[in-house]
């Protein structure tokens, strides 16, 4: 499988149209891990507008292809986790997840967040 998985602050960032990314989401493949949508909506709970922004969230990712934390990924997880210890490199407990779902589906990850450039073996569009 070949694509890009959106990561949570670009997803933010298309909504609010900030930062000339639209061409990101004319691409045909492309997918948001299960655990982005928790935190995006971690975000519409901690809001003045819950269920306004829990829904343009869902619906946002319903657009989407849903690549979700399971057994095919954990084992990227494991090793993403080790590696990072190794290195003295710890990034937030949820990037590490999202980072594995683009790994073990091959994806490239676009984000904003420079850490994920810290994990050996994976594609990063730093957006």
């Amino acid at each position: 499988m070949n694509g890009k998985l959106v990561d949570t602050n670009v997803i933010i960032r298309y909504i609010k149209d900030e930062g000339n990314l639209a061409d990101i989401f004319e691409e045909e493949k492309l997918f948001f891990s299960s655990v982005t949508l928790g935190e995006l909506l971690f975000g519409a709970e901690c809001s003045q507008k819950k269920d306004e922004n829990a829904s343009i969230y869902t619906g946002f990712c319903n657009e989407l292809s849903e690549i979700k934390p399971d057994s095919v990924v954990a084992p990227f997880y494991a090793k993403i986790k080790a590696q990072l210890k190794k290195d003295g490199h710890p990034i937030p407990e949820n990037d590490m997840w999202i980072a594995s779902c683009a790994m073990a589906y091959n994806l490239t990850v676009v984000t904003a967040d420079k850490h994920f450039t810290f994990i050996k073996g994976i594609a990063v569009e730093n957006r």
